[in-house]
């Protein structure tokens, strides 16, 4: 397993506030999760739009556990490894429905047009 790069972990703790995406929880046990796996095939994703903290239980649950991972993706916290992750909105407990950008900024869902 790679490291994950201390920029996009200052970045994420300096947007989220070292809180779970899942919980809204600031507790010892958080983890970078990256929502769009880096698997074989997928993108080389180290951006900062890719990753929140979760519970370390929460994140084995959504890579075990079909239930977990089907609510994971309904929220947006777990997405296919070929999305743009800048792209798809999550559903944050400490931010709402939002877009995450790579300067480790949010926008609201509602201020992005539909087209």
């Amino acid at each position: 397993m790679t490291a994950i790069p201390k920029a996009i972990l200052k970045a994420i703790t300096a947007r989220d506030g070292h809180r779970s995406a899942w919980t809204g929880d600031d507790v010892d046990t958080l983890v970078p999760q990256d929502r769009g796996n880096r698997g074989m095939g997928g993108r080389s994703i180290y951006d900062v739009a890719n990753y929140v903290w979760l519970e370390a239980d929460i994140n084995g649950f959504i890579e075990s556990r079909a239930d977990w991972a089907e609510e994971a993706r309904r929220r947006g916290i777990k997405i296919s490894r070929f999305s743009d992750p800048r792209l798809v909105p999550i559903n944050h407990a400490v931010h709402g429905d939002v877009f995450l950008d790579n300067q480790g900024g949010i926008t609201p869902a509602s201020d992005v047009p539909k087209f």
